[in-house]
């Protein structure tokens, strides 16, 4: 006797046209999550990686004033060097923001996504530092940003010195004040924020919109909502302290 006379002829047909349908539909669902959990746990690993390296950063910018006793200014071409308004006197920065002098300060240039850290420091619009000298263009006349801000940084520090920093949360709340320098990561939309500041939420338009307030906020990829930069700072309390022990300030 066959095996198949010996079952149901049900059970030797095979898979019919539906359930076939109905299989693949599953698959497809469970390879749909699988492929997403790992598309997450990337770029959590990605964030990760990127705290990190600007963890590493701000040791870096430290090590950077206790070596030189002075901020490094931002750098303003993409050289990677910083740039100051006149290389005899390397206190005065030609801008209060640009990118990540990395070169100075021994610590990579990009994030894990491959894209550039923006780097701020205090600017001379602060009263502890109304003797800093403005930016001066081509013609000589003083430079502003895209806020109408007047441009010209001062890198040194003496006791009497503060930032003019501030570090919101996504309420608007203060997390940190008079802030002497941040670092940011566009993250996975850097190119987005780099080309058009104004296309990106209003969270994420703070952290490029060149002004001194930034927001440091959690991962949010709610539409009008999205937030997905990576922040960090130089508080001015432990600048000072390190300072202090390193015997650079009295």
């Amino acid at each position: 006797m066959s095996l198949c006379k010996a079952v149901s002829s049900r059970s030797c047909q095979g898979f019919t046209l539906i359930e076939m349908s109905i299989v693949l539909i599953v698959i497809s669902l469970i390879l749909a999550g699988v492929l997403k959990t790992v598309g997450v746990q990337r770029q959590q690993l990605k964030r990760d990686e990127t705290r990190q390296q600007l963890e590493t950063i701000k040791e870096a910018i430290i090590g950077f004033v206790l070596t030189n006793g002075r901020l490094p200014c931002p750098d303003n071409d993409t050289d990677g060097v910083e740039d100051p308004q006149n290389p005899a006197n390397q206190e005065d920065c030609d801008v209060n923001e640009g990118w990540l002098p990395h070169m100075d300060i021994g610590a990579g240039n990009v994030d894990t996504w491959g894209s550039r850290f923006r780097y701020r420091i205090r600017g001379s619009g602060n009263l502890s530092m109304a003797d800093a000298p403005p930016a001066l263009d081509g013609a000589g006349n003083i430079k502003t940003n895209a806020s109408g801000e007047q441009i010209g940084a001062i890198a040194s520090f003496d006791m009497t010195d503060d930032g003019n920093i501030t570090i919101d949360d996504e309420a608007g709340n203060t997390i940190a004040s008079n802030v002497p320098a941040v670092v940011i990561s566009f993250a996975e939309n850097a190119r987005t924020t780099i080309a058009n500041c104004a296309g990106v939420s209003a969270r994420e338009q703070e952290n490029c919109n060149g002004d001194t307030t930034f927001i440091n906020s959690f991962y949010s990829d709610v539409t009008n909502q999205e937030f997905d930069d990576l922040v960090v700072w130089v508080p001015l309390t432990v600048l000072k302290t390190r300072m202090i022990e390193a015997a650079r300030l009295p």
